[in-house]
């Protein structure tokens, strides 16, 4: 996939993930802690993604994360960083107090925007998306629906390692063309979701111009679609965002396409044709 390409999708889905509802606390053994989000792990460093950029922190510096995840009521695990063992105790009392994170001296400081992408779960790399082709119609076993694909996309291959919130990309081969399937769990209301979506959206494309917007169905189900031109990658798109919520989950259906292409018209009609052809087979 087109570096810049994969970096604008990978922000999209994160921010679709609805960010700050988890943070990890990093306690190290010289007392400092590190708070932010673990990414990745790459080598033998965890990536955080905190308030003043990227931090790579080797793991043999960290005795224990907290990890606290809302969902519903506030939980808090503690994990021990050398060996995942929730029986372990923290550290001792009496450790000095950690410095604030402007006096954090991390191995290596990336600034946000590193076009590495999060790595996926464990749960995400132990459980394979199930999924076939069948002509022009794809199928997604895990999740339970099919939809159209068209002749000319193809599926981008490794595009859940590069964007773990995906459930599947596809697109041209030139890549002027891209559609995403995400999910998340459900934590708000319809609109809620919607609108949240819509601010992220703004701060990811630069010249945001809004389109259009409007109450639809997809897979019969009431969706919110918000429809924009801006600026990522160094390009024009024209870009469709729908929203809606099947049982405890919030699907999010993006379609972009080069909004300077003469082939525009004809990309937008088979966004909307493959975006209503989705259907929920289970």
């Amino acid at each position: 996939m087109n570096r810049a390409i994969a970096l604008s999708l990978s922000s999209l889905l994160l921010m679709m993930s609805a960010p700050g509802l988890r943070a990890d606390e990093l306690k190290l053994k010289d007392g400092t802690k590190i708070v932010g989000n673990i990414v990745g792990f790459e080598g033998d460093a965890f990536k955080v993604e905190t308030s003043y950029g990227f931090a790579l922190v080797k793991k043999d510096k960290v005795a224990t994360i907290i990890v606290t995840i809302a969902d519903g009521d506030l939980k808090t695990d503690a994990i021990n960083a050398t060996k995942p063992d929730p029986k372990k105790s923290a550290p001792a009392e009496g450790t000095r107090t950690p410095p604030s994170p402007q006096q954090q001296p991390p191995a290596t400081v990336v600034p946000p925007g590193n076009p590495q992408a999060p790595a996926a779960s464990k749960a995400q790399r132990e459980a394979p998306m199930q999924e076939s082709l069948d002509g022009n119609f794809y199928t997604n076993l895990s999740y339970g629906f099919r939809m159209y694909k068209p002749p000319s996309w193809h599926l981008v291959e490794g595009a859940r390692k590069i964007l773990p919130a995906a459930v599947v990309v596809m697109g041209t081969e030139d890549e002027t063309t891209l559609f995403i399937v995400g999910r998340e769990p459900l934590r708000q209301s319809l609109e809620q979701h919607a609108a949240s979506t819509e601010r992220r959206l703004r701060e990811l494309y630069e010249n945001y111009r809004a389109s259009g917007e409007r109450r639809t169905t997809v897979a019969g189900l009431p969706a919110m679609e918000k429809r924009f031109r801006g600026t990522v990658a160094e390009h024009d798109w024209s870009v469709t965002a729908l929203t809606f919520v099947r049982e405890k989950e919030v699907f999010t259906l993006i379609g972009m396409t080069y909004a300077d292409s003469d082939l525009i018209q004809i990309q937008e009609n088979v966004i909307a044709r493959t975006i209503a052809s989705l259907e929920f087979t289970r």
